[in-house]
Formats: C-alpha cells, structure tokens, sequence
C-alpha cells in the first residue's frame, strides 16, 4: 500500500529513463499529531488498530486488518471487467450500500464556473456560504470518519472583514495587500535565484479551522506558497494533496498559462497540523472547505479566471473540492487522478494484462522477479536486517515479514506506475541474479525504507484517509499463490495509523463520481495507458465541456505535454478557452526542470532513488 505521489524523480544512472516523469505538482495543507504526541510527527502514539465493526456498511475485509497480518480472504479479484466503462465506474459500494446514499447533488448546484456567491463565512459544515451550489445530503464534514474527538475549546478567533480597501489597491505593493487580509501571514518573499523571470515567490501560513463546522473552536495554520505575476493574469490553484513545496516549481497549466499559482498543503501533513488532532476532522468535505476559504481570501486580489489542478492524489483533491465549492474556480485539470473503491479489483484486471500483446514478455519477466524475491525470502530477510541496522529502521508496525512481502508485491505495481516498458530487460534482473541485486532492484523499485515505521509515519493522514474514505487497489498478488504468507494484507487498514478508530465511507467516492458524471463542467483529465492507477479513471458520463485524454505508452508522469500533436492542441485550446485567453501563435515553452524538484519534506524512498550512504 503506497502513496500514489505523482512522479519519482531520476536517479543519476538511470537519467534518460526518468526525464520524463518530473513531478507536476505542489501540496495540500491540514492537521496531523494527535493527543500528547510530537507536533512534527504525525503518527499517534502506538496502540492497535480499532476499527468501528459494524458501522461499516460492506467492509468485506476485516475490522480488524490492523492487528492481523491475514486480514481478508476475498478471492474477487479481477472479476469486475466495467473498470470505467459505465458512468458508476465502477464504484460499487458493497452490501447493497447504494451508491447514491444521501448524496443527492441537485441541490442547486449550478456549474457554472465563477458565478457562486462563496463568501466562506458560514459555519456551517462546509463553512460557505455557496448559495445554491451546496449539495450537503449526506456529505457532512464528519461523516463516516471516527478518529475520536477534541472537545472544543474557544479559540478567541473571530473572523473580522477583510479591508478591501487596501486589498484591492493595485497601486500597494503585493505584499501590502497579502497581509491585509485576515488571518494570512508571510512568511518568505523573495526574487531572484530560482525564482522565474517576471514572478515573485511566497511563503505563507493561513489561519484555518479545524473543523469548518464550528469555526469557533480549534484552529491551525495551514502551509500554501504563492507565485505572484500579475493581479489580472488567470491563477491556478494547485496541489499534490500531501505536503507542499517551499520550492519555485510551477505546473504544466501555470507555465502553459504564464499564471499565478498557489499551491497548499493537505490538511494533517506537517507542518499544517491542529495540536491535539481530531481525525474524524480528517475528510474530503473538510479538505474541500479549505481550499475554498483560501480562494475566497484571494479572489479579491486575484480577478481572472481560476484553474484548479493536481496529480494523482492532487488530482482527486482538486475534484473533490469542484463538487463542493463547484463555482470558486472556473476550470479543472486533474493528472492522473483515480476515483477508487475499498478493495479496488479493477487494478488486478488492469494489472493482469497491462501494455497488452506487446507486453507480455515484461509482464512474464516481472513475476518471475517476484516469484524469485519470494522464494529467497530467508536471504531477503537478513538483507532487510542489514538494511535496517545502517540506516536506523524499525518495522513495528507492519513487521520485517510484511514490509518484506509487500515490497515484493508492490515492485510489478511500481514498475508500470513510473517506469518504461523499454526498460523491462534493463531494469528488472533475471533469476540468475544474485541475492543483493534483486534486494537493490525492489529497492530501487518501492523503497524497503517505506514499508518502516519512519517510512510509513510522514504518510499516516493519506494512509488513513484511504482507509477512511479513499479506498485503495486490491492487491495483486494472486498469481504468486503460496508464495504469499500474508494474503490481503496489502491495504489501508494495515496501513492507517494504529490506535486511531475510523470508519470506512462507502457513498464517499460514488457521490464524487456522481457529481462528475452528472454534473461536472470544465474538467480535463489526463492519464497514462501503462499507470495502474488508470484502471480507477473518472468516467465522463454526462458533464459538460469536459475531456479526458491518454498518454499512450504513458505512466504516472503523464501530462499534455506528451499528448500526441492533435490531442495537445485541442487540450491547450480548452484550457485557454476556460480562461479566456486568445489562442497563441507560439505557445510557451513547457520547461520541465521548472517544475517541483520533490513533494517536500518527505518523499518515501519508493518515489526516488535508491537509498545511499
């Protein structure tokens, strides 16, 4: 169970190979400690793993998949052959849960981007004030998340107007208006260096409630940055959902726009975290009403159009908060953004025959490495021992066992995730290898590093947001039969943090698709045709003025930019369209080292090279 980050970035032997898949994004801001524990570690003191039997309306893999390393014996796998092909996508939602449960999204929800009234001032689960855009049936803020509860204590915040009469002075310096609004703090303003020609580069922090619900009580600052280029220019808004870069990149619709960007963190990623941490505040709602407080702040600055965007995780970030707050921006563009089911068979179909006919022979070359992984299991362990004694890793909670069979499992999925089919034979030794090179290519591959308690922790909220609400592919592990000593171990559950109780949503991610199908306007998405997170694309359905394309041959980097001529064109045409840009003669120049060089503070090793010395 991994972190579906965008991109990995290259690692110095194996530059050509990963040119292409700089990453695109930037992240998402929100709480992550919980009761006495450390404000920059987001895991919660250890416990075990409680999950709320019997709320969870079709769990079919055990309440208990923390604890116990069998957890699950569902053998569904592969047998849904709809992946994408029907507007439900897929997205069953078990024990007759139906999919439309209290999500009803007529309530007035008008798409028509940049025409809602947003004033982010109503308390009220959602905290906009959305007029006639708020489809609250069944979405509430807390909703199906039981991560405990914080008494609400008064935080003496009161939400004072912002002046805008100074905000909406072109003739003061940006920083002059940034700081007059309420509750935005700078932190960083520079120029120069790497900041690109014509762009000035923010720091800044943005008082936020932890629960939007109730704006009275506990508060925290959430993480964004800001490339400021002009007041009229159109801005997007960007995340990857987990933490943000402090760095300069801008995204592919920034830099094909020659647009401002504000980028921000994911709520419970470090440093954007509430101090103790609610995890039933932990959301897509609550996530969504951040994003939409932060537009409403800057809006009266930033006066064109607004672009939405983010890749993968990112992606399905920015979606989300489209069927919340569908008219803050007027476009979206999601990159390889799923929309996954609890236990997700689609990926074992996928997987079972991704790149076709013309990939067999990797596909074959690819279980045989991990048959040959397996069957070596003693000697893999002790290089795990060793592993682990030089860069000072434990594995409390999966155990050396589990880290070492899911690393296994995961190396097929990594290899299509982020690498080339051109590679197959280079990359993926034969089973004549020696004992360390088949440990230095699953190194390689996911980062034995992120099946440990110091890889696992940095991603604890995503780990139990999947758990929560996200959903999460069934392994694919069928095919190396009794070589797996520890079936269906590989998912959210295990992953989650322990000792915090969640309850898994099952209308969660049907209602989102819902919206999209239905009701969604102005949405691209692109994906690549050999990324397993594919097999969990959007489906189109009825919305409106809305595309997606496909990278053939691509993978988890997928962008416009590696569109075939035609399918480029017609994208970067819409996108200017959505922002009311005349079609260039000459469009800018897409400058990939502009891009954000990692997704901050943490990147599992999984999603770079190899560790070293």
């Amino acid at each position: 169970m991994k972190p579906y980050l965008f991109s990995q970035p290259s690692k110095p032997a194996r530059l050509a190979h990963w040119a292409s898949l700089v990453p695109l994004l930037m992240l998402l801001g929100g709480p992550v400690a919980c009761g006495d524990d450390e404000p920059d570690d987001p895991r919660p003191d250890s416990g075990t793993q409680t999950v709320d039997a019997g709320s969870d309306a079709g769990s079919d893999a055990g309440s208990d998949a923390g604890t116990d390393t069998d957890a699950g014996t569902d053998t569904d796998a592969g047998t849904d052959t709809d992946a994408g092909t029907d507007t439900d996508a897929g997205m069953d939602t078990d024990a007759g849960t139906d999919a439309d449960a209290g999500t009803d999204a007529d309530a007035g929800t008008d798409a028509d981007a940049g025409s809602g009234t947003d004033a982010g001032t109503d308390t009220d689960a959602g905290s906009g004030t959305d007029a006639g855009s708020e489809s609250d049936a069944g979405t509430d803020a807390d909703a199906g998340t039981d991560g405990g509860v914080v008494a609400c204590t008064p935080s003496g915040w009161v939400d004072t107007p912002p002046d805008l009469s100074v905000i909406g002075d072109t003739s003061l310096d940006i920083r002059t208006r940034l700081e007059a609004i309420p509750g935005l703090i700078v932190d960083q303003d520079r120029t120069g260096g790497s900041v690109p020609a014509g762009y000035r580069h923010f720091v800044l922090r943005y008082n936020q409630p932890s629960d939007h619900a109730h704006p009275e009580c506990q508060r925290f600052e959430q993480r964004l940055t800001l490339m400021h280029k002009a007041d009229a220019s159109p801005m997007v808004l960007s995340t990857s959902g987990y933490n943000v870069s402090t760095g300069t990149g801008r995204s592919e619709p920034t830099q094909l726009l020659s647009a401002n960007q504000v980028a921000v963190e994911h709520r419970f990623f470090p440093p954007s975290i509430p101090s103790p941490a609610d995890w039933s505040h932990l959301t897509i709602r609550q996530s969504a009403d951040d994003f939409h407080r932060i537009t409403q702040a800057l809006k009266p600055i930033y006066t064109g159009k607004w672009v939405s965007t983010g890749g993968s995780k990112g992606g399905e970030t920015v979606v989300f908060f489209r069927r919340f707050h569908p008219d803050d921006v007027d476009a979206t563009v999601a990159y390889v953004a799923p929309i996954t089911k609890r236990n997700d068979e689609r990926f074992v179909t996928f997987q079972d025959t991704v790149g076709g006919d013309a990939q067999v022979a990797c596909r074959e070359r690819l279980w045989a490495f991990q048959r040959e992984v397996l069957l070596r299991r003693s000697q893999m362990l002790s290089l795990v021992d060793a592993y682990a004694a030089r860069f000072n890793l434990t594995y409390s909670q999966l155990g050396r066992e589990l880290a070492l069979e899911h690393a296994a499992i995961e190396t097929y999925f990594a290899f299509w995730q982020y690498d080339s089919a051109e590679n197959c034979t280079q990359n993926i030794p034969a089973a004549t290898a020696t004992d360390q090179e088949l440990f230095d290519t699953m190194d390689y591959a996911v980062g034995i590093r992120s099946f440990s308690d110091q890889g696992i922790t940095p991603y604890a909220a995503y780990y139990y947001q999947a758990a929560a609400e996200l959903g999460w592919p069934q392994p694919y592990e069928k095919h190396l039969g009794s070589l797996i000593h520890f079936p269906d171990t590989d998912t959210g559950e295990v992953y989650s943090p322990p000792g915090i109780p969640f309850v898994f949503r099952p209308s969660a991610m049907p209602d989102i698709q819902d919206w999209v199908s239905s009701q969604g306007q102005r949405l691209m998405f692109i994906y690549g045709s050999y990324d397993p997170w594919t097999a969990a694309a959007y489906v189109l359905g009825n919305s409106q003025d809305s595309y997606l394309y496909t990278v053939e041959g691509g993978n988890h980097g997928a962008r416009i930019s590696q569109l075939p001529a035609g399918a480029q064109a017609e994208a970067k045409a819409n996108l200017n369209r959505w922002m009311g840009i005349a079609p260039l003669k000459r469009a800018p120049r897409f400058v990939q080292s502009e891009e954000p060089p990692d997704f901050g503070p943490h990147v599992p090793p999984r999603l770079r090279a190899a560790t070293q010395n």
